[in-house]
């Protein structure tokens, strides 16, 4: 593209000079002098006639006008000729190198997540929470807070594993610690709305605990709890599974009254009941 621009601006510099120079020679006829005077002083000086003067500036005038117009008339054909060399992009163009820049974009991500199984992982995470009615904002900062819940579990786990006297109070506060923080889920019920908390656990499959089986003579069967019916919370925390439940009896000393949440089979609100604290004698 530079070599085919070349020639047509050295011709107009070429034509620029010609022009000047023209001008000059019709004004003093080819830049003779005259008695050691340029010939543009004679045509004013006294030995010329006054016709001779006027025709002489005539034909200088009409010299320039000419040189002027094919001039302008080089430069517009210079100009025309740029434009050939260098056509604009065409607007399909410009949406097709932006679709494109998206799709390399795109196809980079999904490298990335094929090559990378924790990013993998995680877009699936966000994902499930997104399909499950999360805003997806909301959604990023619920799995920023669920990583952070694991790294401090770590270090309390760090601490404790490094800790000489396991049996000193301050073994017991870091088993208390990691209790809680063992399960991501019950933090996040503190943190977040009871209704967006209900669409984390729908999300993650993760859903109220269902009776089985109930024992018979056991504070359960005396609350009058059946088969299929859901406990949802015992002394105010949340239960998912059996493991939860036995973790939250063990933690209520005898002899207190503990509060139960329970959905009962077939029916979509739920109640609290009172038990003595203890085994409740449900499987599930």
């Amino acid at each position: 593209m530079q070599i085919g621009k070349s020639p047509l601006i050295a011709g107009t510099t070429l034509l620029l000079i010609l022009a000047t120079y023209s001008v000059y020679s019709a004004l003093g006829q080819g830049g003779a002098e005259n008695d050691g005077k340029p010939r543009l002083s004679s045509l004013f000086s006294a030995d010329n006639h006054l016709a001779q003067r006027v025709q002489q500036l005539e034909e200088a005038v009409e010299n320039t006008n000419r040189l002027q117009s094919e001039l302008l008339e080089l430069v517009e054909d210079l100009h025309r000729r740029l434009e050939h060399l260098m056509p604009p992009i065409p607007e399909e163009v410009n949406d097709a190198a932006r679709t494109g820049s998206v799709d390399n974009s795109l196809a980079e991500r999904e490298e990335h997540l094929r090559r990378n199984p924790y990013a993998r992982h995680r877009q699936m995470q966000l994902q499930r929470l997104i399909n499950a009615g999360i805003n997806p904002d909301r959604a990023e900062l619920i799995l920023e807070k669920q990583e952070r819940f694991q790294y401090d579990h770590m270090k309390l786990a760090y601490a404790y594993r490094h800790l000489q006297d396991k049996s000193s109070a301050e073994a017991a506060a870091l088993r208390e610690q990691l209790s809680i923080y063992s399960h991501p889920r019950k933090m996040l019920e503190h943190e977040l709305s009871e209704e967006e908390f209900e669409l984390y656990l729908q999300a993650n499959g993760q859903q109220e605990m269902r009776v089985n089986r109930v024992i018979s003579d056991t504070p359960a069967a005396s609350a009058g709890l059946r088969p299929g019916d859901k406990i949802i919370s015992y002394n105010g925390e949340r239960i998912f599974h059996m493991g939860d439940l036995r973790a939250q009896i063990y933690r209520v000393a005898p002899g207190q009254t503990v509060a139960v949440e329970v959905q009962r089979a077939g029916s979509g609100s739920r109640e609290v009941i009172y038990v003595p604290s203890g085994p409740l004698g449900v499987q599930g």
